[in-house]
């Protein structure tokens, strides 16, 4: 236990990112430095531009292309830049600046070491039968501060809107924050609806264009206004509160059949202008995304196919080829995603036919047991498999195993959903 409370932690979160130097943009930063000297705080150290769909300040450690920063840092959302008016942005970066000039990053910074080595702690004490009389008050205790800092949080945020609402005006938060949340689930939507593709993506995805294609009808289609009700403003740090409050708390309110048309709104000027390297920085960011989206997408396939054909059986493959394993006698036993293949026999033991696995060690061997839904060829319920000579390679046989088993269940899971889907319809 002492061992992993004193073990480190770990590194800095590394986040996807370009950072933006004073002379790389030096009117952005006259910008930011205009706006702290307003808010009474010095600007941040570092300005980091992004395509994720937030803003925020923060003192944690990042680092960003494997570079460590330190010191205040603020992010600034390119795509979202685009949507608002330079107004609307100057009340986004009057919002963070105040955050940082409240102490809310520096305490944010301290407090998340501790937390995460209070959460290592608690962890332990429940391993251990002896330390469960620690273990529950721990945890009740963890659960009560959590809901103190939620609170805290949300009041922090809201004397952030008053004084985003002072320095530049209520409608530019509250605007700002309607067309960060309609972008923000939007984007969620386009990319949910490329994920649930069932076919590989081989050209380029276009993501950000099919975004601002589709984003003034989204926002006029009839469930936007639900959409909006459950959105929650994107923000990796802090509990946000619903827009109702915040528009109450600026005392600036919208009637909800106003949301689209703020939404849809172009900016006549925006805070990308003052970028000159955003047009760079963002079409680099957006190809990385796609390239490693794509590659997500096309290993969630191999999750998801029961395959038909010869391409589908290829993905499959290439991410769940045939493994092999030699005992002592010079035998296989082979586990493939379509099931088990018997040492000896060759005889190919389907994952459809099996209804639960287990690895048992007996008399100083490891034996494998394969339930049946219906008896196999020998006619048993069961089948049994003597594994001698595995014992080195026993972990890499159970983990291989269970991995290629729970391929499967994921496959027939799906196909459950699919089948009750088109049922109900």
């Amino acid at each position: 236990m002492i061992k992993g409370i004193f073990k480190k932690l770990p590194r800095e979160d590394g986040i996807e990112g370009e950072v933006v130097t004073r002379d790389a943009a030096p009117a952005l930063w006259a910008r930011i430095d205009t706006l702290a000297a307003k808010v009474g705080t010095t600007p941040p150290d570092h300005i980091i531009a992004g395509i994720d769909t937030n803003f925020y300040v923060t003192e944690a450690p990042l680092s960003v292309n494997e570079h460590p920063l330190s010191g205040r840092k603020l992010y600034v959302s390119i795509p979202l830049l685009r949507q608002l008016t330079t107004a609307q942005a100057d009340g986004v970066m009057v919002h963070e600046l105040t955050h940082l000039h409240e102490g809310d990053t520096a305490s944010g910074a301290l407090l998340g070491p501790k937390l995460h080595r209070f959460d290592m702690y608690t962890h332990l004490m429940g391993q251990n039968v002896a330390t469960l009389i620690v273990f529950y008050p721990l945890c009740l205790y963890r659960m009560l501060f959590e809901l103190a800092w939620q609170r805290n949080s949300r009041e922090r945020e809201f004397i952030a809107d008053r004084s985003a609402a002072t320095h530049t005006t209520p409608a530019a938060i509250i605007e700002s924050l309607i067309k960060i949340s309609a972008y923000a689930s939007y984007r969620s939507e386009v990319e949910r609806t490329l994920f649930d593709n069932k076919t590989l993506h081989e050209n380029e995805l276009g993501i950000s264009k099919a975004i601002a294609a589709g984003l003034p009808q989204h926002v006029s289609s009839p469930d936007f206004i639900s959409l909006m009700r459950e959105q929650d403003v994107p923000h990796p740090f802090d509990s946000h509160p619903p827009l109702t409050e915040r528009m109450r708390n600026v005392d600036y309110h919208v009637e909800e059949l106003g949301y689209a048309a703020i939404a849809a709104e172009p900016p006549a000027e925006s805070w990308v202008d003052l970028m000159p390297v955003a047009e760079q920085i963002e079409q680099q960011l957006w190809q990385k995304y796609e390239r490693d989206f794509s590659s997500v997408h096309e290993e969630s396939l191999a999750w998801r196919y029961q395959p038909e054909g010869e391409e589908e059986t290829a993905l499959v493959l290439k991410h769940f080829p045939p493994v092999a394993f030699t005992l002592k006698d010079g035998s296989q036993i082979e586990i493939t995603y379509q099931g088990v293949v018997k040492p000896k026999t060759g005889e190919l033991l389907e994952w459809d036919n099996v209804k639960n696995i287990n690895v048992i060690r007996q008399f100083g061997t490891e034996v494998l047991y394969l339930q049946h839904v219906q008896p196999n060829a020998q006619g048993k319920k069961r089948s049994e498999i003597r594994l001698p000579g595995l014992k080195k390679e026993i972990e890499g046989f159970k983990n291989t195993l269970g991995y290629y088993w729970h391929r499967h269940q994921t496959v027939r899971a799906l196909q459950q959903e699919e089948e009750a889907a088109a049922a109900q319809s």
